[in-house]
């Protein structure tokens, strides 16, 4: 049996190495230190066995980036190992690594995505802005996972599907920077749980002076009046419920005018919401209403209307305030990176808790991925937005060996070196206007669906 000090000399040694080389430099936005301080804050004990929590969370970082299994995982790290010349100090069986994934907390996971989307909202936030001030982005999405009793009771699944034929899925909210493309927090919850409550969980994580920016969802009464409490701005789509007459209120210029909302009666006010709440809210509320056409062939909308608490039409012109809203598409461009890119889409877990880990641990290797992303951007004077995030996953990946075989030496600097410039040399086609059809060409295979339970389809081929 391998002792505590042959333990601890690997896991500072060789083991630390990888968990900087093999995350190429991650650590500078959130350090082993940081780590250790986060798991102490969340109540977090542990003895100093192999799977400690930095190991874990790097072990569980690199299952993420590849988007593999538990056993993979385990073997990244022991092959890792036995690379550097070390005898593996663990068995290549998973189990041990499941077990110190579930004890790690989730809070652990949470702070770390809201660490490190600070730490690059900062450094890149600072010198992107719109009109001198921070942008969020906000808007919602879903998760598949395994069809498991625990699950289905946690998540629930869609209504339109029959009971055993259907999978679970978990609805997550999240708070993108608009300059970085970090994502600051995010909320999780079951299918039918309604996506307000879930951005209005978000609420703290708001500064004054900052603008959210979302579509037409989170245009009410009560949700513009949060965030103006919050000492922020708020920029979305009218909602349809709402008229969208521009013959009425103060003209501020063609298709710009200020209207003044009345309160939503009590009979028309959110779930949920306690009258004394309800009486709280300002009895009116004035709002900019701005209309601008869209002219691009292919495009669904002709025509889109705004609602914004930014009022003064010299310091925010129309024509700002549009291209502003053009930019809420990002969003749907970084929910496709986690979503498909790193494979968030469906995910393995088998509990509640692991699931919400996942996702998390989705979120914070993306925002990981992006910070890869802003130093390549920074070093080589190159516009972050228009690199390649598919091309920096598939590069890390494809160096991140290496880069820990050789770390300590030139060697690593100079493969470091080489990953940046890789990224760099990979920008997005400038593609304006952009149309595609939302359509499969591959046809899925010629099998029967499930359209029963399993266990009902397994006796019916029993009885034939």
């Amino acid at each position: 049996m391998s002792s505590i000090a042959k333990f601890r000399r690997v896991l500072k040694g060789q083991l630390r190495g990888q968990s900087q080389a093999g995350a190429a430099g991650f650590t500078e936005y959130w350090t082993d230190a940081e780590i250790g301080q986060t798991c102490r804050d969340c109540g977090h004990a542990w003895r100093d066995r192999f799977w400690t929590p930095l190991l874990t969370l790097w072990a569980f970082l690199s299952q993420v980036l590849h988007n593999g299994s538990c056993r993979e995982a385990v073997a990244l790290v022991l092959g890792g190992q036995a690379a550097a010349g070390d005898l593996p100090a663990c068995s290549a069986d998973p189990s041990a690594y499941g077990q110190a994934r579930r004890r790690l907390p989730l809070e652990v996971l949470r702070s770390g995505v809201r660490h490190v989307g600070r730490r690059l909202r900062d450094e890149v936030g600072a010198t992107i802005t719109w009109c001198g001030r921070r942008v969020w982005l906000v808007d919602g999405t879903t998760c598949s996972m395994p069809d498991t009793p625990d699950l289905q009771a946690a998540f629930g699944q869609s209504g339109r599907q029959a009971a055993g034929c259907g999978f679970p899925v978990a609805k997550v909210v999240a708070l993108f920077c608009w300059a970085s493309g970090a994502v600051l927090e995010a909320a999780i919850g079951p299918l039918k749980m309604s996506e307000l409550r879930l951005w209005r969980e978000l609420w703290p994580v708001l500064s004054a002076g900052e603008i959210v920016l979302g579509d037409r969802f989170y245009c009410t009464f009560y949700d513009i009046v949060g965030v103006m409490r919050r000492g922020c701005d708020a920029l979305f789509r009218l909602h349809q419920s709402r008229p969208a007459d521009l013959r009425w209120g103060r003209r501020l210029g063609r298709h710009d005018r200020l209207v003044t909302w009345l309160r939503p009666t009590w009979q028309g006010r959110p779930r949920g919401m306690k009258r004394s709440a309800w009486k709280a809210l300002p009895e009116t509320l004035t709002v900019r209403l701005i209309r601008f056409a869209v002219d691009v062939p292919g495009f669904r909308s002709r025509a889109i209307t705004v609602a914004t608490t930014l009022l003064d039409p010299v310091a925010y012109p129309a024509w700002k305030i549009a291209a502003l809203y053009r930019d809420r598409w990002l969003i749907e461009l970084r929910f496709r990176d986690i979503k498909t890119t790193m494979g968030m889409d469906v995910l393995r877990g088998k509990t509640a808790d692991v699931v919400r880990k996942e996702i998390y641990m989705h979120l914070m290797a993306y925002n990981l991925i992006r910070c890869l992303m802003a130093q390549a951007a920074a070093r080589h004077d190159r516009p972050l937005h228009r690199l390649s995030f598919a091309g920096t996953v598939d590069r890390l990946n494809a160096l991140a060996p290496y880069l820990w075989l050789y770390d300590g030496t030139p060697r690593a600097e100079a493969l470091y070196e080489l990953l940046l410039g890789w990224i760099a040399r990979d920008p997005v086609p400038d593609r304006p206007n952009r149309v595609e059809p939302r359509a499969i060409k591959r046809r899925p295979k010629e099998y029967d669906r499930l359209n029963r339970p399993r266990d009902q389809m397994r006796k019916a081929l029993v009885r034939k």
